[in-house]
């Protein structure tokens, strides 16, 4: 099995050997750590070293299960948007598993929080590396069971519960949205394997499944409809996004991070995959009129979610239902930039898909670093505590002031990047960038203030865990160095797997160029 398969299969395999460990080694936890951070640690190398060999490559990388090659089997096709985003995902997962082991320090059932969390990255591995539309369902599925079973972890709390059951139901309905369309793909097209599904959208011969059938673009709409209508609710984007201020902040703040700064990235990066290689270049009028109308109610839908996001900030007292709007706000950026179809709209939302994981990851863990100390997530609560916690607090700072879009912090690059590609468009789609933002600054500064400044509403011994405190710190200095390197950055990695991602003819012929190696076909 080479890095491609290996990737995300190390964490599968962590996550079914933890229970029985944990019995053999009667529930150690400094073992259940360790053994959680090789798991994770392993995946990150192997997401290192797939990155790099994709980066390093001219065409997208294959891995095929069982070697039955694509249409037949599933097939993974990793081109360097996906290579990117596991990267980022796999170095996230990494830290955070650092950080969860003094945030659970007093919680039972450590072995079953690492093992849904080796499960959901795995989920979410598989998410950003499967060239096959039904594997994608699965993966999803994957994701989606683990994370709504971790938005429970707190069982005793009736809030955790009733967030975990809500955010599972509107999350099963949601997949079963994208079945069905897989349905209609497949009932039109004859295949699910997205390389085959791009080459019969754009009238190209691929081996085996012949022609479609029907009326294609018919079957199109309505297939991509019910899609987009799954990917709005993982993502949360207005009108479904309702079950999520309730069930990031009821998580345990690790799994908040996780949930708030990649999971809401499996809607987006499928959309991009349909919107963009299967449905992107040169199309016949009617599937083309299909696309463009999906682009404008996606930018319409991502607009108001930006500002809905930013206004329902500046009503609320917990200070994780905050953060979780903040994370409505810059998902509706996201669809906004995705809706344009364009290269630069696509590059856009790739550089912003890291910035934001990155600094939402960063403000949640800061955030629970005071709700740890505290035991409240009221901001009224936390008043006073960033005197005594400076390593909390300046984490804290850095991560607002980047995701309000401070120069030279990272998000401030992607959101001029967003602000370009809208403005292409119309001036007023940018300005909703702008007025959002400033909406949302007020929203942050109060927390930043209260938490700062405020006068303690009671007496709290608090202190900072080294290993929280390490993670916060090494976030924030990537929030900075990122916003640094920004046009090295653009240059060298998002430009180049914007590219790759649009060149739907590569993706196609790498796909057959594999599968006649083989000598299959």
């Amino acid at each position: 099995m080479d890095v491609v398969g290996l990737t995300p299969i190390i964490p599968v395999l962590f996550a079914f050997g933890l229970p029985l460990t944990s019995i053999i080694i009667k529930g150690n936890r400094k073992i259940i750590q360790a053994y959680a951070l090789l798991g994770t640690g392993l995946t990150l190398i192997s997401a290192f070293k797939l990155f790099q060999l994709v980066y390093s490559s001219d065409k997208p990388l294959i891995y095929t299960f069982g070697k039955w090659v694509a249409p037949i089997g599933i097939i993974y096709e990793v081109d360097r948007t996906g290579a990117l985003i596991a990267l980022v995902t796999a170095a996230l997962m990494f830290l955070i598993a650092i950080y969860s082991y003094r945030y659970l320090e007093h919680e039972e059932g450590l072995e079953w929080y690492y093992t849904l969390y080796l499960g959901l990255e795995a989920g979410l591995l598989g998410v950003l590396l499967t060239g096959d539309a039904f594997n994608l369902f699965v993966m999803i599925e994957v994701t989606s069971i683990a994370a709504y079973a971790l938005v429970a972890f707190y069982r005793g709390r009736r809030d955790a519960v009733h967030a975990a059951l809500k955010y599972a139901f509107i999350g099963a309905i949601g997949t079963t949205m994208y079945f069905l369309a897989l349905g209609i793909l497949y009932g039109a097209f004859g295949t699910v394997n997205l390389a085959d599904l791009t080459a019969k959208v754009h009238g190209m011969d691929f081996p085996l499944t012949g022609a479609p059938v029907g009326d294609i673009v018919v079957a199109s709409g309505v297939a991509l409809a019910l899609a987009t209508w799954a990917f709005l609710i993982k993502s949360a984007i207005v009108p479904n996004h309702f079950w999520l201020p309730e069930a990031h902040p009821a998580a345990p703040s690790p799994i908040s991070a996780v949930l708030s700064g990649l999971v809401v990235n499996v809607g987006v990066y499928s959309l991009i995959r349909f919107i963009y290689t299967v449905y992107g270049g040169e199309l016949a009028p009617g599937l083309a009129k299909v696309v463009g109308t999906l682009g404008t109610v996606l930018i319409a839908l991502g607009a108001i979610s930006a500002l809905f996001g930013a206004l329902m900030m500046n009503a609320q007292r917990d200070v994780k239902k905050l953060i979780a709007y903040s994370t409505i706000m810059h998902m509706g950026y996201l669809f906004m930039a995705v809706g344009l179809g364009t290269q630069l709209g696509l590059q856009a939302a790739l550089f912003h898909i890291i910035n934001h994981a990155i600094a939402k990851a960063l403000l949640f863990l800061a955030a629970g670093m005071f709700i740890h100390a505290a035991g409240s997530r009221d901001i009224g609560d936390l008043a006073g505590l960033g005197r005594q916690m400076p390593v909390a607090t300046f984490s804290l700072a850095i991560a607002t002031l980047s995701l309000v879009g401070i120069p030279p912090l990272n998000v401030f690059f992607s959101k001029l990047l967003l602000f370009d590609a809208l403005m292409e468009k119309s001036l007023t789609l940018a300005m909703v960038i702008v007025v959002s933002s400033v909406i949302a600054l007020v929203a942050y500064m109060r927390v930043l203030y209260r938490v700062w400044l405020g006068k303690p509403s009671r007496e709290v011994a608090v202190g900072e865990s080294r290993s929280m405190a390490f993670v916060v710190l090494l976030l924030a200095a990537a929030v900075v160095v990122i916003g640094l390197a920004a046009p090295v950055i653009l240059q060298h990695y998002i430009e180049p797997a914007a590219a790759q991602t649009m060149d739907y003819r590569l993706y196609i012929q790498t796909a057959l160029e594999y599968a006649s190696r083989l000598k299959l076909l």
